[in-house]
């Protein structure tokens, strides 16, 4: 083997070595870049605090479990009046609630269904145009634990300044393995799609 072969040689065993720790590194920045959102969710969107009543709780259809969470923080007096946005049109407050319980005349006055948004973004918009008629100044969003940096930074970028945001947090089920690759997907494509809200609603 002459001098320059070696060389060659050499060249690719680099080449081979190098292509596994680019992966790996563009690996790690695309896991930093989607766990940011979470981690820094974490400290601003606060749970609401114990004797406070929201003017509305906000759940935000689309995930497991979030319906039923919102309905039992307004059972539990969190919240005065109990939105649940993006549903499907026309439906009836008694066929979406848990267990499709007979809801009294009088509780059926302080429980609200949208049905028009369709996405986050659009969740956010119908919820400021229920905060601005009625004037709220606390409001309770209900959405998936995955989903509450990119909900509550479209929230909070659509509602006035001084209306007060809090969370109630829907967990995921990390003990069940078979979904254990779905739900840290989730975490992954909110991750990257908080940062997609970001730039958009940057650049309106």
């Amino acid at each position: 083997m002459n001098y320059r072969q070696g060389q060659n040689l050499l060249s690719q065993r680099r080449k081979k070595r190098a292509l596994p720790a680019a992966v790996l590194l563009l690996f790690l920045a695309a896991a930093a870049g989607a766990a940011f959102p979470h981690l820094t969710a974490r400290r601003m969107a606060a749970a609401p605090p114990t004797g406070v009543r929201a003017d509305a709780i906000s759940v935000l259809t689309g995930g497991e479990n979030r319906i039923a969470a919102g309905f039992r923080a307004w059972k539990e007096g969190k919240g005065k009046d109990l939105y649940i946005l993006g549903a499907r049109g026309g439906t009836r407050i008694e066929k979406i609630l848990p267990g499709r319980q007979e809801i009294s005349a009088e509780d059926l006055r302080s429980l609200h269904v949208e049905g028009w948004s369709e996405n986050t973004l659009e969740n956010a918009y119908s919820a400021k145009g229920v905060a601005g008629d009625r004037n709220f100044r606390k409001v309770i969003l209900v959405t998936s634990d995955y989903h509450v940096p990119r909900a509550h930074f479209a929230l909070r970028a659509v509602l006035p300044p001084e209306v007060e945001i809090f969370v109630i947090s829907v967990r995921s089920d990390w003990r069940d393995r078979n979904a254990l690759p779905k739900t840290l997907r989730h975490f992954f494509v909110e991750g990257w799609k908080y940062w997609g809200y970001r730039l958009f609603l940057w650049t309106v």
